[in-house]
């Protein structure tokens, strides 16, 4: 079904409450638009695509997300306020956020290194939070990250659509948060899915860790880790080939080794060898100092003039120590002539 046929009019009220302004986004389940309530407060609703109401699988999902946002309550998650239907349709009622999704501004490219690592920072804090209530998200991507500013203007990520949502604490949320994950283990999207998720094997913490990592990865360098064409050649990249470094991958930046690390243990192919969770990964991020990279040497790159880094040559650059001898050759060569005129003059 396309999009024009699935979206609501502008101006249609929904229960009663909510007057539809505009849509401003789609995804495969639904489409999220902006709304007005009764006081002129603003909204976001996020509406099951018409047909897929019939589907109790993924009406399933769509209830769970509403679930899991309901008790998730941190600055770096989206907030869920209420779930109601839409004829059959259900729909979420949602903070509304003005901004742009993270995979656009990477596109622009308007971030700073320094303005990455904060937004890095709090979408770690993010997930963090979500894994210690027994949530993982299972489809950490930069769409998925929205960034909108505080009162200030400055940056704030929230990760949204927790539309895979798998619950994994069964004191908190029930042992049916079990039983949804069979789909989950093969959705996902392929730049994003780690080793194991590839394969098919049940989605951990540490599944969200190298989403996450892979997100990062984009923020500082806008590439993947892994460029393949297919579908296919992505799982065996993920499987089997060796990330490269940010600073690799980046013609500007000469990154932090303590950022280098931090991101090669979330991409790491083993479970084993990653961060135990969000957790561990928000800890890892705040023990990382500033700058957090230095401009990459210009004539190693050819962009132009730049900063070279701490204790590089600049080859370009005059050197004084070369200008004084440069001065004293010449003095030497005149002293020489005056020598060599005075041993003639004497000679004759």
């Amino acid at each position: 079904m396309n999009a024009q046929s699935d979206s609501i009019a502008p101006g249609t009220v929904i229960d009663r409450r909510f007057q539809i302004v505009r849509i401003v986004g789609e995804g495969e389940m639904g489409s999220v638009y902006e709304a007005r309530t009764q006081d002129g407060q603003r909204v976001g609703l996020k509406v099951m695509r018409e047909g897929l109401e019939s589907n109790e699988d993924l009406r399933t999902r769509f209830q769970r997300e509403a679930q899991a946002l309901f008790s998730l309550q941190h600055p770096n998650l989206l907030r869920v306020f209420d779930l109601g239907l839409y004829g059959d349709r259900p729909f979420l009622v949602m903070e509304y956020l003005d901004g742009s999704s993270l995979d656009e501004l990477v596109e622009e490219g308007i971030f700073s290194p320094e303005q990455c690592f904060d937004l890095a920072r709090q979408i770690s804090a993010g997930l963090a939070y979500a894994h210690r209530a027994g949530v993982l998200h299972r489809d950490i991507k930069t769409e998925n990250v929205f960034v909108t500013r505080d009162q200030s203007g400055q940056p704030i990520a929230k990760l949204v659509d927790f539309g895979l949502v798998k619950f994994v604490d069964d004191d908190k949320w029930g042992s049916g948060g079990q039983k949804l994950t069979v789909q989950g283990a093969v959705f996902g999207t392929p730049a994003y899915m780690p080793p194991e998720q590839c394969a098919g094997a049940p989605a951990d913490a540490r599944c969200d860790v190298y989403s996450t990592g892979v997100v990062f990865f984009e923020m500082f360098t806008g590439l993947w880790p892994f460029m393949e064409e297919t579908r296919m050649a992505m799982f065996q990249a993920h499987m089997a080939k060796k990330p490269p470094s940010l600073s690799e991958s980046s013609d500007v930046w000469n990154y932090r080794q303590e950022l280098e690390a931090v991101i090669a243990t979330c991409l790491a192919k083993r479970p084993d060898q990653r961060y135990a969770d969000g957790a561990a990964l928000e800890a890892a991020m705040a023990a990382i100092p500033r700058p957090i990279a230095q401009r990459a040497i210009p004539e190693a790159h050819g962009i132009g003039e730049g900063v070279a880094l701490p204790n590089a040559q600049n080859v370009n650059a005059p050197n004084p120590n070369a200008r004084l001898l440069g001065v004293a050759a010449l003095i030497a060569g005149v002293l020489i002539l005056i020598l060599a005129a005075v041993f003639l003059m004497r000679t004759h």
